[in-house]
């Protein structure tokens, strides 16, 4: 499909939801009827909305969709008077229509979570019990994404704040959003400066909680920590000599995955906005890393 096409299925997509908060699409002049408010502006594509809340503006530049508030009274001739909210990713060359009812399904909700429920305070949380090395090696317990958190929190102390402010802001630790945000770069920059005591520790870490945890830990190992590593062949073979024999083959496959497609990259690096647990599916992680098996674990 073309960005016009993309724009026009969006926008007959997200109609209801817009209505239902009270937002009616505002047409450009000379619109011919019947004609989704599409409008193109240099090489992106754009659709605005206005109701007595203010305006709303999607974006469609490159590779995202990019959601943007602003007054009822704002300049309309750029984006300049506009707050970035949100940003959806939206790969043409690799997404489909089904794709698309995801990011029309994804926009709708927010939407109406937004404007239609009153959001509960968030109340502040005390951090999950973590699993000791004891229950972990009896098989009494597995490692999980709050205790590989706290083991790096105990190498780096900056991110003890940082653990907290997660679980504070969102009632429970989102482990993609501290470690893609926070963690990653302590433990990047361990690898890049390849200090030999550093890297044991790291990689001790990294090889005691995958061997003993559960899936989720696994796949956000392989993927979204040492993903970091982006197939790099240097850095592949620095580390290679930490890897334990479980870890090994999950960790060339993510790498090689990731180096491969360009939408698996954007999400690492944007991971989505919040919302509240509904029902448990399968996460991105476990889908990139074959179904979470054990040991597969604005620019303009």
């Amino acid at each position: 499909m073309t960005q016009q096409q993309m724009m026009e299925m969006l926008y007959a997509g997200i109609e209801p939801a817009m209505t239902q908060c009270g937002f009616t699409a505002d047409r450009p002049e000379g619109l011919p009827k019947g004609a989704a408010p599409v409008y193109e502006r240099e090489s992106q594509s754009v659709i605005d909305f206005k109701s007595e809340k203010g305006r709303a503006r999607f974006v469609f530049n490159k590779d995202r969709v990019h959601l943007l508030f602003g007054a009822l009274d704002a300049e309309l001739s750029d984006d300049s008077a506009f707050t970035l909210d949100t940003t959806y990713l939206f790969v043409l060359e690799e997404y489909g229509e089904k794709d698309l009812r995801s990011l029309v399904n994804e926009i709708s909700e927010y939407m109406t979570d937004t404007y239609l429920v009153k959001k509960k305070d968030i109340v502040k949380t005390k951090a999950p019990a973590t699993v000791s090395k004891a229950a972990a090696r009896s098989g009494a317990m597995a490692y999980d994404p709050i205790t590989l958190a706290t083991k790096f929190a105990g190498m780096f102390p900056e991110l003890k704040d940082e653990i907290k402010i997660n679980i504070n802001t969102y009632g429970e630790f989102l482990c993609e959003d501290f470690f893609v945000n926070h963690a990653d770069k302590y433990i990047m920059d361990v690898i890049r400066s390849n200090n030999p005591q550093q890297m044991k520790k790291v990689f001790n870490i990294l090889g005691e909680v995958y061997e003993d945890g559960t899936n989720e830990v696994q796949s956000l190992i392989a993927v979204t920590i040492l993903g970091e590593i982006k197939n790099d062949p240097v850095i592949i073979q620095r580390i290679m000599p930490y890897l334990t024999d479980t870890m090994l083959e999950p960790v060339l496959a993510a790498n090689e995955r990731l180096a491969k497609s360009k939408s698996s990259q954007l999400r690492l690096q944007n991971p989505p906005k919040y919302k509240p647990k509904k029902q448990k599916k399968p996460g991105f992680l476990s889908q990139l890393m074959g179904g979470g098996q054990p040991g597969g674990g604005l620019q303009q």
